[in-house]
């Protein structure tokens, strides 16, 4: 039975066993003997000051709940401090207070931060699980300075918290000399829920900053799996209120560009200036169903994407960060699996795929200059959200982007339009049940991408349709302490032959490589399929013990990028964990774990391509200072990526260190150093060394500098690729390479300076500089070895002029086919940064003033010299981009 049909087996079987894993109805939601925490909510019946004081008469008339236990530092003992929180039932909101009493108020950290960042201070939580199916959270905080976060909480383990959720709420807080004290406002308009429900699922969480205390209303011990699922009750609902159907949020925005352009450009003068306005609409179906709408989107980003040198085949991976599409996207994930050690699956939706930088780059004889879209236009987007009572919940996204088009110029001044980027639509469709109180949850997805490619240029180069489709499987039993995890998917991508080809050749999967037994390249097709599959078995819950295994494959056809990301397939791969954790404080550490896992990769042809066995161990002393040691052996395997399309080559053996140790985080000076190294048999390595120190010297301010040095040494760095018949050992062609020492300097500085908790000023600033001098160029002598002839040494010769080498592979043949390559030395230079001013004059309602500048600049050498470089970079022309953007929300 091949591996698709065994996967589609074990999801049929788990699926058609109800009985596996039952919890009985009768027993408490948490699975345990303890019994569920109960908060009860009471009826508002006046108005709120939100002043943080709770003064107001509404407040005595809910009961408090005080019972708090300690997760940290002594787990299981009751809080050290009193905490009394309430919950008020508004016409159209949800109201909560807290009062956080300090014995000695001067032990009180007041930070505050942008929104949504980390903050090292006194802080009180609520997440409300306000459709109660034991998954979905929905997480306020709020420190003692009144900085708040918000986000979606998953089920535990390995999802977290993810802050692209921002809703439309406030917070005001109060300090005296009994301690601290919050009111929060949460409108219904903000939470999705059934109206007919009457109970939520609720955790308060309040961290004490100087006793690193972390007490909860809901308590479940480190042994057993927490999360959701074990959240406390939220009763006294009542008949909830029908919120604000309609959320509107326009938006207006400014943009100056100085740039340097070249002399007699006629479409930039280097001084432009542009102006847009849209605006994004929800519209709640139901009080659990959205449908979300933008016109004209302004997806501008505030922060830069950091800079990179990337010289291997894969694209390098940036994350998303534009409103639209991170909002809700939870209910977009596929394929999880709940594993502390896996290989890795492809992303079936990555939205930076919508909007992306158009495809087809203008360029030919005689074009001089280009003006091309960074970006491509997103006409119109819209998604349903949402999850029904009876477990169904769905996730429905659908964008159209424009056609985009060039203009381009010859020397002479002769002008030109081409397309770049055709009109597109891009469909996500999502479909989860969920079953057993969350502990069951079954789910498919489909994603389509449709071009309309009339222009034959473009016809020839992207795919006509690319189609996505799966199933995926998520259970839990035992008290959520074990969970087994599936998915199956199918990818189908079409297009002309010459697209096709393009498609089978490229890095992710080489079907041109000349020694592959299953799979052949096929310049004729006009589609290509695949596959990808995993199952995982893991315990997470337990006292020490915990670990996993997992068995992942993706076929050597499948194809996800139109709208995923994945950069390699034909792969079967397991991966193994197995740890152990100590929780309670010893003589010298509060808490540890030590780990051995063990990861083999094989492709479809049965080489072995990762042989890996690591361990690690990490731990906090008792004086809040931690440490991070990992060691990994590679033992010897092969490489089908190395010659890029060539034959197979061997991986030597290597052995691998990784140290990290970091502060007490409690203090106004932080800082953390991490020294990595690697080195194979063969004599290759790669050293770096990375330092954070950070300063906090009052509640609003932090600097921080982060300073990475790395070092390579590389004896087979891919160059080129050179047809020659005389080169029968590897099938007709020389697979060129070259030693590389590169050397990469970087400096993240960072500075927050919060005013007040709405109003911020971040700037962030990347010096970069990465040298890298090739030299005793070389071919691959044999496949299947790490075996290579130099040129000049071994064979032929090599010689250089005018900024080219010329490589003569067999000076004594009679048939001479020299090599061209140009000189690969480089010294890059880059300088990005940002300054970012928010101010949040009204809830969901922000102006953003940003400054964004950027050098770029390099050097055909390969030597690495920090003053002249850095001399270098600063004397660079900069590119300086203004915007100013203002939103305004609201809401009928």
């Amino acid at each position: 039975m091949n591996p698709l049909n065994r996967l589609a087996t074990t999801l049929i079987v788990v699926c058609a066993c109800p009985l596996w894993g039952q919890t009985d109805p009768a027993a408490s939601h948490t699975g345990t003997s303890r019994p569920t925490p109960v908060v009860s909510a009471a009826t508002l019946t006046s108005s709120i000051n939100l002043d943080g004081k709770l003064d107001e008469p509404a407040w005595a008339s809910a009961s408090p709940v005080t019972s708090f236990t300690q997760m940290d530092p002594v787990e299981g003992t009751p809080a050290s401090e009193k905490t009394e929180v309430r919950v008020l039932i508004g016409p159209d909101a949800l109201y909560i207070g807290a009062k956080l009493y300090e014995s000695d108020p001067g032990n009180i950290r007041r930070r505050i931060s942008r929104r949504d960042e980390p903050v090292d201070g006194d802080v009180f939580a609520v997440t409300l699980d306000s459709r109660h199916d034991h998954l979905t959270g929905y997480y306020f905080r709020v420190t003692a300075g009144g900085a708040i976060k918000d986000a979606v909480a998953g089920g535990g383990g390995p999802r977290g918290l993810d802050l692209s959720w921002d809703a439309v709420w406030d917070a005001a807080v109060f300090t005296d000399s009994a301690g601290w004290s919050t009111e929060i406002r949460i409108p219904f308009s903000q939470l999705p829920y059934n109206r007919g429900d009457r109970v939520w699922g609720i955790q308060f969480e309040r961290y004490r900053w100087n006793k690193q205390e972390l007490d909860l209303f809901a308590f479940t011990p480190k042994k057993e799996v927490g999360g959701v699922a074990r959240y406390g009750h939220l009763v006294g609902l009542g008949e909830l209120p029908a919120p604000s159907r309609v959320e509107l949020t326009p938006y207006v925005s400014t943009r100056a560009e100085y740039l340097k352009v070249p002399t007699g450009n006629p479409f930039r003068d280097g001084s432009d200036y542009f102006a847009s306005t849209g605006a994004d609409l929800k519209y709640r179906l139901t009080t659990s169903m959205t449908v979300s709408a933008t016109v004209n989107p302004d997806f501008g980003q505030v922060e830069v994407d950091p800079a990179v040198v990337n010289l291997t085949a894969f694209e390098t991976r940036f994350p998303e960060k534009r409103p639209f599409f991170v909002e809700g996207r939870e209910l977009f994930r596929f394929g999880d699996i709940r594993t502390f050690n896996s290989y890795g699956s492809p992303t079936y939706f990555f939205s930076r795929r919508i909007g992306r930088q158009p495809q087809r780059e203008i360029s030919g004889s005689g074009v001089v200059f280009v003006d091309a879209p960074q970006q491509t236009t997103i006409a119109t987007a819209a998604k349903l959200t949402g999850k029904t009572r009876s477990g169904w919940s769905t996730g429905i996204l659908d964008a159209l982007t424009a056609r985009e088009t060039a203009n381009f110029a010859d020397a002479s001044g002769l002008r030109g339009r081409s397309e770049v980027e055709p009109l597109s639509n891009y469909f996500v469709g999502r479909l989860r049940r969920e079953m057993r109180e969350g502990n069951t949850v079954v789910g498919g997805l489909l994603t389509a991408v449709n071009r309309d490619l009339h222009d034959p240029a473009l016809r020839n180069l992207l795919r006509s349709s690319a189609y996505v489709g799966g199933l995926d499987l998520n259970h839990s039993w035992k008290n959520r302490d074990w969970a087994f995890d599936a998915s199956l998917a199918g990818s189908d991508v079409r297009g002309l032959p010459s697209v096709i080809a393009a498609t089978q050749q490229s890095s992710a999967r080489y079907f041109q490589r000349p020694d592959a037994r299953s799979f052949r390249f096929d310049p004729n097709r006009t589609s290509l399929s695949g596959y990808a599959g995993q199952v995982a078995l893991t315990k997470g819950g337990g006292l020490h013990w915990g670990g996993n295994v997992a068995y992942q494959v993706s076929s050597p056809g499948l194809e996800v990028n139109d709208l995923g990301f994945g950069s390699q397939t034909d792969r079967r791969a397991v991966s193994t964990d197995l740890h152990y954790q100590e929780n309670k404080p010893g003589r010298s550490l509060r808490n540890w774990v030590v780990a051995g896992f063990t990861n083999q990769t094989w492709n479809y042809d049965g080489d072995i391509v990762f042989n890996n066995y690591a361990g690690f161990a990490e731990g906090t002393f008792n004086n809040f200072a931690g440490f991070f040691v990992r060691s990994d052996f590679s033992g010897e395997s092969f490489d089908d990526r190395l010659t890029r399309g060539g034959p197979v080559a061997r991986n030597p053996q290597s052995i691998a260190t990784d140290l990290n140790f970091f502060s007490d985080r409690r203090k106004v000076y932080l800082w953390s150093i991490e020294l990595s190294r690697s080195a194979d048999v063969e004599g290759q390595a790669a050293r770096s060394f990375s330092l954070e120190l950070a300063v906090q010297p009052k509640p609003g301010v932090k600097f921080s500098f982060e300073p990475n040095l790395q070092k390579a040494h590389s004896l087979a760095q891919y160059v080129t690729t050179s047809s020659d018949p005389l080169a029968t050992r590897t099938y007709g062609k020389r697979f060129v390479f070259a030693t590389i020492n590169q050397t990469t300097l970087g400096l993240v500085t960072r500075t927050d300076w919060t005013f007040t908790p709405k109003a911020s000023l971040q700037i962030y600033l990347q010096p970069l500089v990465s040298a890298g001098d090739f030299s005793a160029f070389k071919e691959l002598r044999t496949p299947r070895t790490f075996d290579f002839n130099v040129y000049g040494r071994d064979v032929g010769t090599v010689s250089k002029a005018g900024g080219v080498y010329t490589i003569d592979p067999d000076a004594n043949a009679a048939t001479l086919n020299s090599i061209q390559v140009p000189d690969p030395n480089f010294n890059f230079r880059s300088l990005r940064g940002n300054a970012v001013m928010r101010w949040e004059y009204r809830p969901g309602s922000a102006l953003f003033f940003v400054w964004q500048q950027q050098r770029v600049g390099s050097e055909p050498f390969g030597d690495f010299d920090f003053g002249r470089d850095f001399r270098g970079l600063v004397q660079q022309h900069p590119d300086n981009v203004f915007t100013i953007k203002a939103t305004y929300y609201l809401a009928y």
